[in-house]
């Protein structure tokens, strides 16, 4: 997703509007490649300040992830806005200390790279296919949003309890 700058460094113009959709398969953060489940959408504009280029823009799109409880994989909308200051790579740091600066080489800037730079906070940390999802048995594996589990249907909880804490049982015992 390239966008050229050309004619804001030529000074044809002073603002580049952003709006539209582009299919990308996946999204790269943190050592993790997210597959999208819808186009990335994109609106906003690139204006000319007297510091720089200046990139304001809302984006949306949908990632797919995995539940934290049951793994089943899950639809995750993800909407924020991006804004900062477009910067040649040797720019002083100091001149944009309270803003985000996104480097960029040559005449093109590429969406995608500042969109994977700035889903620090966007994504969710814990995923969840619904809030009572019931998860998956540690015992036998099975999905407990689809069926029960069999593997202690004999068992009792005196069964099943870690010999290294059956002491502890004793102190709630009623008397």
């Amino acid at each position: 997703m390239k966008i050229s700058l050309d004619k804001l460094i030529r000074r044809e113009t002073d603002k580049i509007d952003l709006n539209f959709c582009q299919k990308v398969d996946t999204i790269n953060y943190c050592d993790t490649s997210y597959e999208l489940a819808s186009p990335i959408s994109i609106d906003g504009k690139i204006s000319t300040t007297k510091s720089g280029f200046y990139l304001d823009a809302d984006v949306e799109f949908t990632v797919l992830d995995n539940c934290s409880r049951c793994l089943e994989e899950v639809e995750v909308p993800i909407e924020y806005s991006i804004q900062g200051f477009l910067v040649k790579e040797d720019f002083d740091e100091d001149s944009f200390e309270d803003d985000d600066a996104f480097i960029y080489d040559g005449q093109d800037i590429d969406l995608i790279q500042i969109i994977e730079q700035t889903l620090d906070f966007k994504l969710p940390a814990r995923v969840l296919c619904d809030e009572d999802c019931k998860g998956l048995c540690p015992g036998c594996g099975a999905n407990l949003n689809k069926e029960a589990c069999s593997c202690n249907e004999i068992a009792n909880d005196e069964e099943i309890i870690d010999p290294r804490f059956a002491k502890l049982k004793d102190i709630f015992k009623n008397d």
